[in-house]
């Protein structure tokens, strides 16, 4: 569960306590879990906590806010000190990627009772910009040109890559890797092939940054969602589901998805 702030939904436990055969993953900023949520936590088995943080107090208060560093440390050591499954999420950008390589900082992690650790690469929703972005001064960016600058080069992303697997070869700490684990199943896993997703209002679209569906599970079970020819074609399209480099294979073929959305008259989520 993810998307603004799960724990401002004063049912969000009691899901986790009535449906206690399914498992919870609750992305969270870690500034709205009460003391009553703590100890409800500690009693679940189903459920663990991912607090995203950017990297050190400065650049997570410099993102997120002022404090919010503090609170999302305290709420890690709460979890932790009462055996609640925890860990971190990360958006690994060009401005924190080096942070992240430092291997003292997962140590930190672990000697705090850290279990997982979720790096997801930054993914702009807007259209490129024209090219030379790289060699520009961030301060004097658009907003739209600024959220390209922020995503890994494709030497950083493999630098950044190889670190991530040294981690899991010498370091007692579970690490999820976005898109960078999607080689070990041949490409994109949206989509039904790896996981899907629901928006708020119910939509299913392929991944969370996708804004195309065709099925809403207010009005059709989610079976019917991941079978439906949107769906199915995404899985069965090879060529759509190669990232080519870049840390999203649908954001790379924007004229195929489009195509694609409009052959199931598809409809736009985010309109």
């Amino acid at each position: 569960m993810a998307g603004g702030e799960p724990f401002l939904y004063p049912k969000l436990i009691d899901l986790c306590e009535e449906f206690n055969d399914r498992c919870f993953i609750i992305f969270t900023n870690g500034t709205a879990i009460k003391e009553t949520d703590f100890e409800r936590l500690k009693r679940l088995s189903n459920t663990a906590i991912i607090v995203s943080i950017e990297g050190g107090k400065d650049a997570t208060n410099q993102r997120r806010g002022d404090g919010v560093y503090q609170k999302a440390s305290n709420t890690l050591r709460r979890l932790s000190n009462r055996g609640t499954p925890n860990g971190i999420s990360v958006t690994i950008t060009r401005l924190n990627y080096k942070y992240w390589m430092n291997s003292e900082c997962i140590d930190i992690l672990i000697a705090q009772g850290v279990c997982v650790v979720v790096f997801i690469e930054y993914i702009p929703v807007m259209s490129a910009p024209e090219t030379g972005l790289r060699n520009m001064n961030n301060e004097n960016m658009s907003v739209g040109q600024n959220d390209h600058f922020l995503m890994l080069t494709d030497e950083e992303r493999v630098s950044f890559r190889a670190q991530v697997l040294r981690y899991r070869e010498t370091k007692p700490i579970f690490i999820i890797h976005s898109p960078g684990d999607e080689e070990y199943f041949g490409g994109c896993v949206s989509a039904g092939r790896g996981f899907a997703h629901v928006t708020p209002s119910g939509d299913s679209t392929a991944c969370p940054i996708s804004n195309v569906a065709t099925h809403n599970i207010a009005k059709t079970t989610l079976r019917e969602g991941f079978a439906s020819p949107l769906f199915t074609k995404i899985r069965e399209n090879e060529s759509l589901l190669e990232n080519e480099g870049t840390p999203c294979a649908l954001f790379t073929h924007p004229k195929e998805v489009a195509e694609l959305a409009k052959s199931v008259d598809a409809y736009r989520t985010d309109q």
